[in-house]
């Protein structure tokens, strides 16, 4: 009985054929239903409601019955078997059962899943198959299933959208639904069938179930998904500006959608509907300064050159391979465009809006400062500056100009120039328009500005001089030249200037306006001429406006003779620049001219001064040394006294002052070259002596180091000389400097006391220095080595010895002093070379030993050696413990082990001792033994070994550790041989391989030798265990090997492996015809199908004949064309191994049957319409071929249309039809109906 209520997988659903039923892996490997009389491997089972036999072969049970499972979902199922025996006892079993009926693979729909869009209408995919396009139905014999069979489809009951499928609706919860009857061997097996959506535009999922009424016919289980695309339009804005903001308005897809965009009709027609779809988007409607972008993506951009409201839409379709375009979707939305108004700013560029009358020329460049960008031009007759949509143009017209400011004419912006002749306020109006595409303007904004006109102010005239006397008189060199500037300021206009030296003029010229700004500034260079020194010049300047001559100004100035500015000091000195500060110092000054000294000195052009001595600090700080005194005849001589400057580098030099008549006049001037002097030292240097160590051990190196009290004075320092003493200062010893540095003596002393000392000279005087003595003392220090442990049990002691030596030797201890610390060296205890440490409770100790000769200074710390040790205080713990031996020992053989014991913490002073104890509780003392096994110890397998470890002295010390052994014995195994084949047929490889039989065991120096078949061919011998060979034929091939020891054990095996004769190979011609009728012309494609041959084995070529000649290209299949008559097809194919095998089929081929049609007429107020009806009883109808009064007419539908304009009668009409094979009908001519209802469209 079988139970659906307990399918693991889904619901069943009855309807189509019965499905192949296999126990599931798990279930009991055998059970019985019996009735009395019947043998126990056949049991056979009647009453209600089915009738079965369960067999158990040796392939697995079987269940034979007419129909247990109708075109169920495939899954798990739970069946019950119950029985009542001859005695009317019952007998139940329950088993799982899980159906599984041979699937067909869907060739458009790989995974198991298929994409079409929710549309009623059924597409191809880019290879033009339909929908349902499966590969062929194979039966469980493997053969292609044949025949006309009825198709049924089931829809699963979740499935949220109804398909219609080869023109039938199959809804949710459908059971085997019969779509009609289908021919398998036209189909050469495989299905091919329409699908489509039923509901326009509704998305989901439908899963269904497609079966025959075959007998052991397979199905498939396919989840088909409708959609629709989801997509978007979205714009930069909905609501733009006109004319300003730019459109751009696209279509995109939206999260999930199923197919890409395009604006292709073509991509769109060539795409894969089912696998890769591509969506038209067409715009509709879309307005007039919208056009759609030329990228394949849809987009539409533009300018909106007029306000208002305008819809915007697209539409989306599918174009299937044969250009027919199905709506899937659709949109719109609203853009809305808000009108300019005053939308645009301008302001004019101008420096300000203050102008002077008639005067100042005036410009102004009017720049936009407000609202969106434009690119503007001043507007005038045949001007053609039109937008478009990459940039928006505006015009600005001049609407009122004062008198005098007029538009350049040389330029195509917007710029005023001219002057303003009238005094007051002066306005200027414009207006800017945008202009369109067309040349139409759109007012986007108006304005003005003003000037306020006034007098221009009188000019002003100063000087800008080089050297300024009192106002009005300036100084000039004697010799004349560049003295300084006339400086002009008033308004920005045209001027006259006249400058007069003397009562001479010596400029007179106009100068022009500066181009922009209202006020400008003139610079006249005023030039002097020679003259007398210390006389006075006259000028004078005049300036006044050209435009306005009477608006004048006048300046009058003197200018007065000086001497030369190259007139200066100049200093000498007498002897060499580097002076004793002990020395007098005589100086020379002279007054002349810097460029040319050797001319000398002339009181009528160069003037009487005074001179001094100064100290040059810097550029802006001297300080005087001598009173001015007078330079007689241009000269004069100073002497300074000693130890008027300090050691060190002195810049010297003269400070001289004019004598002028002219009381505001004063000038000083310094010599151009001061005197760079080096002041040196002239008496003893003073110094000390720094050492870097004065006592240290033995032999003592140490430097000293002379520290000048003056830094400066190094460059009086001549000889040093060195000197050591070791006698108290009794007598000197001269020690060399350091090589390259004469204030250093570097010196090694031996073990004594000793004083050095050094003399220093100067090398300019020869006055002598020494300083105080340093006193050095070097000393012995020992060696020192600390012997104790680091770490010591609580409670127990430690004992410790400093172990001292000097060079090698011991040291006695009465000539050392040794102290001891246990606070890391903070104080110190004196005692002797021993020490000893203990502890009641844990602690951690910082232990410092040092020692010293006693003859070294006990407060110098370099003279104590230092040893430092950490010492801890632990708990006691047992030592660790490790056994070094095998873990196997073979019977009745030894073996040796090791005992090793270790410190429970590092560097401890305790004793260790160790012993082992065997199973017979027997001991032995030390860490060596040699152990063997007894027949008591084999037959346990295995046993332990216990060595143990204490810690004398201390309790609670002691530990142990196991080692359990395995004891064995070496016996002899059995051997086989497996062979593994690589096939049963010949030729293949075989892979023998020597095993034992049981628990592997390592043999003893094994040897081993082979015996290969004479007919095969050794591959590999590498592994001694293992070889591999070739065998070329059938037949027995017997192997044998022979394994020895090195105990005299030996062993033979042998195997025979039977190479069978590989299978004939087989084939069978697959045909696809391409009309069920097989009517020429037929176009068939041949697949052939092998089967047999060596598993091994490949295909080298297939070729194909037609009535016993080659035809077509060599490959998997061939496609050919067949005229009318009895055709023969022949496949040959030959493989590596040397095969060559075919098949051969006949194919008759009928002729073609031509089209018949009838055409009529209908007749209705603006024209006739011409219908056809044509039929082809052996294919179909794809083309109607019309003429129209003889003349043929380019229309390929079953009925045209033929207008009555420029016509009183009807045309005469001829039509013929054409069916797939290419033939036509004969021709007829249509018969009129009754006239039509207005309403159809004229095609003529």
């Amino acid at each position: 009985m079988l139970n659906p209520s307990t399918a693991s997988a889904v619901s069943p659903t009855e309807g189509g054929t019965a499905p192949h039923i296999t126990l599931r892996v798990g279930e009991p490997s055998a059970f019985e239903v019996k009735a009395e009389g019947l043998s126990p491997t056949t049991t056979e089972v009647t009453g209600p409601p089915l009738k079965m036999i369960l067999r158990n072969n040796a392939e697995g049970y079987r269940l034979i019955t007419n129909n247990p499972l109708p075109s169920s979902w495939i899954g798990d199922y739970r069946l019950s078997i119950t029985t009542t025996d001859g005695k009317g006892v019952p007998a139940s079993r329950e088993v799982m059962i899980t159906y599984l009926p041979g699937v067909v693979g869907v060739v458009t729909a790989p995974g198991g899943e298929l994409w079409i869009p929710a549309v009623q209408h059924s597409f191809r995919n880019g290879a033009r198959l339909n929908p349902l396009t499966t590969d062929a139905w194979k039966l469980p014999d493997g053969t292609t299933l044949g025949g006309t069979h009825e198709l049924r489809v089931s829809m699963h009951k979740d499935s949220t959208v109804p398909l219609v499928i080869a023109g039938y609706r199959i809804n949710p919860g459908d059971v085997g639904v019969s779509v009609g009857s289908y021919d398998f061997t036209t189909a050469a097996g495989k299905l091919s069938l329409p699908m489509m959506a039923a509901v326009q535009g509704r998305e989901g999922q439908a899963r269904i179930w497609v079966t025959s009424t075959a007998p052991n016919s397979p199905g498939f289980d396919l989840k088909v998904n409708t959609w629709t695309p989801h997509v978007a339009m979205v714009a930069d804005s909905w609501t733009v500006r006109q004319a300003f903001d730019a459109v751009s308005i696209k279509v995109q897809s939206a999260t999930g959608s199923r197919c890409d965009l395009t604006t292709s009709r073509q991509v769109a027609k060539t795409s894969d509907v089912l696998a890769g779809p591509k969506c038209l988007v067409e715009w509709d409607p879309l307005p007039t300064d919208i056009t759609p972008a030329a990228a394949l993506t849809p987009l539409a951009q533009g300018r909106m050159w007029v306000n208002g409201d305008y819809t915007v839409g697209y539409k989306i379709s599918l174009v299937d391979p044969n250009d027919v375009q199905v709506p899937i979707a659709s949109g719109t939305s609203t853009l809305s465009v808000s009108p300019i108004a005053n939308l645009l700013a301008y302001q004019p560029r101008r420096s300000s809006d203050l102008a002077y009358r008639k005067v100042q020329p005036v410009q102004a460049v009017m720049d936009q400062s407000g609202g969106p960008t434009c690119d503007t031009y001043w507007s005038f007759e045949g001007a053609e500056y039109r937008s478009s949509n990459s940039q928006v143009r505006c015009a600005l017209t001049w609407m009122a100009l004062p008198d005098a400011l007029a538009q350049n004419q040389y330029w195509v912006r917007p710029y005023l120039e001219g002057s303003m002749p009238t005094a007051g306020v002066q306005e200027v109006r414009w207006r800017v328009d945008v202009v369109t595409p067309l040349g139409s303007k759109i007012p986007a904004g108006e304005g003005g500005f003003t000037y306020n006109v006034v007098e221009p102010p009188l000019p002003t005239i100063t000087e800008d001089m080089l050297t300024v006397v009192k106002d009005g008189l300036y100084a000039v060199p004697r010799e004349g030249g560049y003295a300084g500037n006339a400086v002009i300021n008033g308004a920005n206009a045209s001027y006259q200037v006249k400058v007069t030296r003397g009562g001479t003029v010596i400029e007179d010229g106009e100068f022009d306006a500066a181009p922009w700004g209202e006020e400008r500034e003139i610079q006249r260079r005023l030039n002097a001429a020679e003259s007398e020194l210390w006389s006075r010049t006259p000028w004078t300047v005049n300036a006044r406006y050209s435009e306005m001559p009477e608006n004048m100004a006048e300046r009058s100035f003197e200018m007065l003779a000086v001497p030369s500015p190259n007139i200066k000091p100049v200093i000498t000195l007498d002897n060499s620049t580097a002076i004793l500060d002990t020395s007098e110092l005589a100086v020379s000054v002279g007054i002349r001219d810097v460029y040319r000294v050797e001319a000398g000195y002339d009181a009528g052009t160069m003037g009487q001064w005074e001179v001094r001595l100064v100290k040059y600090i810097d550029y802006r700080t001297t300080q005087p040394l001598t009173g001015y005194v007078d330079a007689a005849n241009g000269d004069a001589a100073f002497t300074l006294p000693a130890n008027t400057f300090d050691t060190g580098t002195v810049r010297l030099t003269a400070e001289a002052r004019v004598k002028s008549p002219v009381p505001e006049y004063q000038r000083n001037e310094f010599a151009s070259r001061p005197l760079t002097l080096t002041i040196v030292k002239g008496g003893p240097i003073g110094a000390d002596l720094a050492a870097r160590r004065v006592t240290g051990e033995a032999p003592l190196t140490t430097v000293v180091s002379v520290e000048l009290d003056q830094r400066l004075d190094a460059t009086a320092l001549g000889d040093v000389v060195w000197q050591i003493s070791a006698d108290g200062g009794a007598t000197w010893a001269d020690a060399p400097s350091m090589r390259n540095n004469k204030m250093r003596l570097s010196y090694t002393f031996p073990k004594g006391e000793y004083d050095v000392r050094a003399t220093l000279r100067n090398k300019f005087s020869g006055a002598e220095y020494t300083p105080e003595t340093v006193h050095v003392i070097a000393y012995d220090v020992p060696q020192a080595k600390l012997d104790g442990p680091e770490n010591i049990f609580i409670g127990g002691n430690g004992h410790y010895r400093l172990k001292l030596s000097h060079k090698g030797e011991s040291v006695s201890d009465d000539k050392v002093a040794v102290e001891w610390s246990l606070d890391g060296g903070d104080s110190f205890t004196p005692g002797t070379p021993e020490f000893d440490l203990t502890r009641d409770a844990p602690a951690r100790l910082l232990m410092v030993a040092r020692a010293r000769m006693r003859d070294a200074p006990p407060e110098d710390h370099f003279a104590w050696r230092e040893v430092r040790r950490r010492v801890n205080f632990v708990p006691v713990r047992p030592p660790m413990i490790r056994i070094v031996g095998p873990a196997r020992v073979e019977y009745p053989q030894s073996a040796n082990f090791r005992g090793v014991m270790g410190l429970p913490y590092r560097n401890m002073d305790v004793e260790l001792r160790g012993w082992w104890t065997f199973p017979d509780g027997k001991r032995v003392d030390g860490p060596l033994i040699s152990w063997g096994p007894t027949s008591e110890d084999l037959a346990a397998d295995t046993v332990t070994l216990t060595y143990h470890a204490e810690i004398v002295g201390f309790e609670g010390a002691t530990g142990s550790q196991d080692k359990r052994v395995r004891v064995w014995e070496y016996l002899w195994p059995e051997f086989s041989l497996e062979p593994i084949r690589s096939s049963q047929y010949a030729p293949a490889d075989v892979t023998v391989r020597l095993r034992q039989i049981g628990r592997p065991m390592q043999l003893d120096s094994p040897s081993y030798s082979w015996t290969l078949p004479p007919a095969a061919t050794l591959l590999e011998d590498a592994n001694q265990t293992l070889r591999i060979v070739r065998t070329e034929t059938p037949g027995a091939y017997p192997f044998s090997a022979s394994v020895s020891d090195a105990r005299g054990n030996s062993s033979t095996v042998n195997n025979t492996v039977n190479m069978l004769t590989a299978p004939n190979y087989g084939m069978t011609l697959a045909i696809s015809p391409s009309n069920a009728y097989s009517r020429a012309p037929l176009d068939v494609t041949v697949k052939p199908s092998i089967s047999g041959g060596h598993p091994h084995d490949r295909i080298l070529s297939l070729t194909y004949f037609l009535n016993g000649a080659p035809t077509g290209a060599a490959g998997s299949y061939s496609k050919l064309t067949l005229g009318v008559g009895t055709h023969t097809l022949e496949a040959r194919a030959t493989t590596q191994m040397g095969w060559s095998f075919g098949a051969t089929q006949t194919i008759n081929v009928v002729p073609n049957t031509p089209p018949t049609c009838t055409a009529t007429m209908r007749e209705w107020t603006s024209g006739w319409i011409y219908y056809a009806d044509c039929r082809d009883d052996d294919g179909r109808i794809v083309g109607y071929r019309w003429t129209l009064d003889g003349e043929r007419v380019a229309a390929n539908s079953n009925r045209i249309s033929v207008s009555k304009f420029a016509r009183s009668s009807p045309p005469v009409v001829t039509l013929k039809g054409v069916d797939d094979a290419g033939a036509e009908s004969e021709p007829v001519t249509a018969d009129t109906e009754a006239e039509l209802e207005p309403g159809v469209p004229v095609t003529q």
